[in-house]
């Protein structure tokens, strides 16, 4: 695994929209804070066209993520927001040539697809917050952002859940928007988990929804060889009439009950006020006790 270059002040990071639509006004405070942290901001060509719901067709969205990480000056490619269109451009990437220019891409949610990819090629990517709705996360998010993106240690200490199974862990962190990483399986992009710590988020689902993809992990392997699972943010759940018969933390115990690696539930990382910076294909080390919960990753010392 390949752990791209950590940036330092004076560099440049290009800005794409690699699936839905944004407005210049929803990004401007993320901009000016990268810029506050000392970095050059540079926005993709085609980020503002506007075609549909998308923010540019297929073929301009990949062609902004391409040309920004072929550009030796980019040192990174944060993405503006993600919602719904990276999986209609993903299988025109060739992950081999990117090995030749290694850079940290950001995003979360829908970004988990070109994370997926990312993992598959062998480099290390940054799930975390993107440029939209920058402003309404805690200034604690904000900041592990940045310690992320400049390669500072990452060390998050959270509450007990009672769901928590306790234990210690050690290994590469992989996951995203469980939505996503569902639908990777059998495609090119599929991941892998084996020996992995695995986190997953989700937004807007009904609870049978999230019972079906958590099966589908289940059945197709993914959930019983971890070495640590994190449970992030489940958020607006859909209401269903008559209603499902677990919540969502409960139906994911049920189903990871059989196998013994710790789990952490509640661990801030979706789409909530507190979505933590996560390094994914870098090591990292989980402890959970009945008193706290620590997940911790030293970027510095994993080249």
């Amino acid at each position: 695994m390949i752990l791209p270059p950590f940036l330092q002040k004076g560099d440049t990071i290009g800005i794409i929209a690699p699936a839905s639509a944004v407005k210049a006004s929803q990004i401007q405070f993320g901009i000016e804070l990268l810029q506050k942290w000392g970095l050059e901001v540079v926005l993709g060509k085609n980020i503002f066209n506007t075609y549909f719901q998308f923010s540019a067709t297929a073929q301009e969205r990949y062609e902004d993520f391409i040309s920004f990480w072929n550009d030796e000056n980019i040192k990174a490619i944060i993405c503006a927001r993600g919602g719904y269109g990276v999986v209609q451009w993903i299988d025109k990437i060739d992950g081999t040539p990117l090995l030749q220019n290694p850079k940290w891409l950001v995003g979360y949610s829908d970004v988990t697809v070109l994370h997926c990819l990312l993992q598959k090629t062998g480099i290390a990517s940054l799930h975390a917050p993107m440029l939209k709705g920058l402003e309404k996360i805690s200034t604690e998010s904000q900041e592990n952002l940045r310690k992320a993106l400049f390669g500072e240690e990452l060390e998050y200490f959270i509450n007990p859940h009672s769901y928590n199974r306790q234990g210690t862990a050690q290994g590469r962190l992989v996951g995203g928007n469980l939505a996503l990483l569902h639908n990777q399986i059998g495609t090119a992009t599929d991941f892998k988990t084996e020996g992995k710590i695995l986190f997953l988020e989700d937004v807007n689902e009904p609870l049978y929804n999230i019972d079906r993809m958590m099966r589908h992990l289940l059945r197709a392997g993914k959930l019983q060889h971890l070495v640590g699972l994190l449970i992030g943010d489940f958020s607006r759940i859909k209401p269903e009439d008559p209603p499902f018969d677990k919540d969502a933390y409960t139906l994911i115990a049920d189903l990871v009950a059989p196998y013994s690696y710790p789990v952490c539930f509640g661990f801030p990382v979706g789409h909530e006020y507190q979505n933590y910076a996560l390094i994914c294909g870098a090591e990292a080390q989980l402890e959970i006790s009945a008193q706290k919960i620590s997940l911790k990753q030293f970027p510095n010392t994993l080249a």
